[in-house]
C-alpha cells in the first residue's frame, strides 16, 4: 500500500512496496517515557495504516487564496431553527415564465468559460419592509450538483431551491408548446450548431414575508463532492443510498464572501415581473472558472431588497491543523486540537467605473495573522504554540471538556470558534512552526510536546485545507485517506 495524496493535494511519487517505520530517534530530545510513548504510538500508527515511505510529507494543505467580506462587514450565520422565525409559514411558491430574449441574453453574455466577472459586481442585501421573491429563471451547463441557499442575519439559512427541481423548458421542435422538465439535479440549459435554443423557461418562484427588516441577506450554493471529486446528481444519489464511512459527501459554499456571486448590472428584466416591480438578477459560480452562468437566478419585489456594493474584501490563507494529544496511542482521530491558522491576510479596497464597471485602483493593507480553535477532544491540559503566540486551553473552557467533537452523539459544529479569533505572530506556513505541550494527567509535572511531524515519520499533527472535516470522537481517520493499492 502506498500513501497517497490527501485532500486534494499534491501526492508524493513512490513505486513497488514502501515505507520504513520512523526512527524515534529522530523525536526531539525528551524523558524516555515519553519517547517510549511516541514510539508507541509509531508503531501503533504503522500497524494500522501501514509502513510509511521515507519522504512522506504532512502537510496536505493547498494553500489557495480565499476572498470575504471584511469582517466588520461580514454577518455570522445563523443555522435554520436557532431563532423563532418559521420559512417555511411565511414561504409561498408560484412559477414564473421567462422568455426567450432572457435566456438568449444570458447565453450570449455570459459565454460558458469565460471569466464574466466584469459583467457584475459583489454585494449584499437587506431585508426590505415587503415581501420579496426569488426564482431561478437559468441554468448554464454545469456538472456539479447543487442547492441554493438564502442565510439571513440573526434568523438563519434556509434552502431556496434544488438544481432543476420543478424547472421546465420550451423544445424549439415541439409545435404544441409543450414544457418539458429539467429533472432535479441535471445538467442544464443547451444549445444547438452554436445557438440558444430554448422558447421560454417555467420556474419555481418563492415569496418571502415577515422577514426582519433591515438584517443582512445574502446567498450562498452548497456545491456536493465526494472527497477530491465533486459530484453529479448520479453520484449525489448514490452516496444518498449507499454512504461508506471512508467517502462521505460533504459540500463546499460559493457565495458573495469568495466572490462567487454576482450581481449583473446589465442583465434584462423578464417581461413577467409584475408591473412597478424592481429586480436584481444574480450570477452565481459553482467553482472555478468564474463563468456566473451555472445558476443565474432573480430577486424581485416592491421594491426589490435593497443592495450594497462590496467594495472591499479580505484575502487571506488557511491552514487546518489535525492533532493527538497522545491521551492514548492507538487513537487516530486527529481531533484533539483542531486550529485554523489565517495567514497572508489583506484588506483589498476597489474602486470601480459605476458605468463601465472596470476597475479604477486597488489598494491593499496587511492584516495580522489569526487563528481559530474549532475542537479540543482530548480531556487533558495544553499549550497551543503558534509561532511565538501562545493559547492554553484551560483558560477558555474546562481542560478536561472534550468540545465540538461528537462526544456521546452531540452534533458538531463545522463553524464554531472556542472563545474567540486571537491574533499569532512569528507564524510561518512552510516550517508549520505550530506545536502542542499536553500537560500530564497526574502531578508528575511530565510535557509531552507535539511538533509538526519530519518527512516519514509518523504524524501527531496533519495540516489540510480548511473545508477538510474532523474525525468524531474516537473515530479514527479512515485507511482509504492515507492508502490506495500500487500500480504496477
Amino acid at each position: 500500500m502506498n500513501i497517497k495524496s490527501l485532500f486534494l493535494t499534491a501526492s508524493v511519487a513512490v513505486s513497488g512496496l514502501v515505507f520504513v517505520g520512523c526512527s524515534h530517534n529522530d523525536f526531539i530530545d525528551e524523558d524516555a517515557p515519553v519517547k517510549n510513548l511516541k514510539a508507541e504510538y509509531a508503531a501503533n500508527f504503522e500497524k494500522k495504516y501501514g509502513k510509511i515511505d521515507p519522504n512522506q510529507n504532512w502537510d496536505f494543505c493547498s494553500a489557495q487564496p480565499v476572498y470575504s467580506l471584511p469582517s466588520s462587514s461580514n454577518a455570522a450565520r445563523t443555522r435554520t431553527g436557532e431563532g423563532s422565525f418559521d420559512f417555511t409559514a411565511n414561504t409561498s411558491k408560484e412559477s414564473i415564465v421567462v422568455e426567450k430574449s432572457v435566456l438568449e441574453w444570458m447565453y450570449t453574455n455570459m459565454p460558458k468559460g469565460q471569466d464574466n466577472k466584469v459583467k457584475g459586481e459583489a454585494f449584499i442585501m437587506k431585508v426590505p419592509n415587503n415581501s420579496f421573491t426569488i426564482a431561478p429563471i437559468y441554468q448554464g451547463y454545469a456538472t456539479y450538483y447543487w442547492e441554493l441557499w438564502m442565510s439571513v442575519e440573526g434568523v438563519g439559512d434556509y434552502k431556496v431551491w434544488s438544481k432543476g427541481d420543478e424547472f421546465y423548458y420550451q423544445d424549439p421542435d415541439d409545435a404544441e408548446n409543450e414544457w418539458t422538465q429539467l429533472g432535479v439535479g441535471q445538467e442544464g440549459l443547451t444549445k444547438e450548431n452554436g445557438k440558444f435554443t430554448h422558447k421560454a423557461v417555467k420556474a419555481p418562484a418563492y415569496t418571502f414575508s415577515n422577514l426582519p427588516v433591515g438584517n443582512t441577506m445574502s446567498f450562498y450554493l452548497k456545491v456536493w463532492r465526494n472527497g477530491s471529486h465533486t459530484l453529479g446528481w448520479d453520484a449525489y444519489q448514490n452516496n444518498l443510498i449507499n454512504p461508506t464511512q471512508d467517502k462521505p459527501y460533504t459540500y463546499f459554499s460559493t457565495d458573495v464572501n469568495n466572490c462567487k456571486m454576482i450581481s449583473l448590472t446589465q442583465a434584462q428584466k423578464p417581461a413577467a415581473i409584475p408591473e412597478g416591480y424592481d429586480v436584481t438578477i444574480i450570477g452565481c459560480e459553482d467553482y472555478t472558472d468564474n463563468d456566473f452562468e451555472d445558476l443565474v437566478f432573480m430577486v424581485y419585489g416592491n421594491p426589490v431588497p435593497p443592495t450594497e456594493r462590496i467594495e472591499e474584501v479580505e484575502e487571506a490563507y488557511t491552514k487546518r491543523y489535525f492533532m493527538e494529544d497522545l491521551g492514548t496511542t492507538d487513537d487516530f482521530d486527529f481531533n484533539d486540537v483542531v486550529v485554523d491558522v489565517k495567514y497572508g491576510r489583506k484588506k483589498i479596497t476597489i474602486k470601480y467605473d459605476n458605468t463601465t464597471n472596470e476597475e479604477l485602483s486597488r489598494t491593499e493593507e496587511n492584516l495580522p495573522d489569526v487563528a481559530i480553535v474549532r475542537a479540543t477532544g482530548g480531556t487533558l491540559d495544553f499549550t497551543l504554540t503558534i509561532g511565538a503566540t501562545e493559547w492554553i486551553k484551560s483558560e477558555h473552557i474546562a481542560f478536561e471538556d472534550m468540545w465540538n467533537t461528537g462526544w456521546k452523539g452531540a452534533a458538531i459544529d463545522w463553524d464554531a470558534v472556542l472563545d474567540e479569533p486571537f491574533e499569532v505572530v512569528g507564524f510561518n506556513p512552510e516550517t508549520n512552526n505550530i506545536s502542542v505541550a499536553v500537560a500530564d494527567r497526574g502531578n508528575s509535572g511530565e510535557v509531552k510536546t507535539i511538533t509538526f511531524p519530519k518527512k516519514g515519520e509518523a504524524p501527531m499533527m496533519l495540516a489540510v485545507n480548511p473545508d477538510v472535516k474532523w474525525m468524531k470522537e474516537r473515530v479514527s481517520i479512515p485507511t482509504s485517506w492515507f492508502t490506495e493499492p500500487v500500480t504496477e
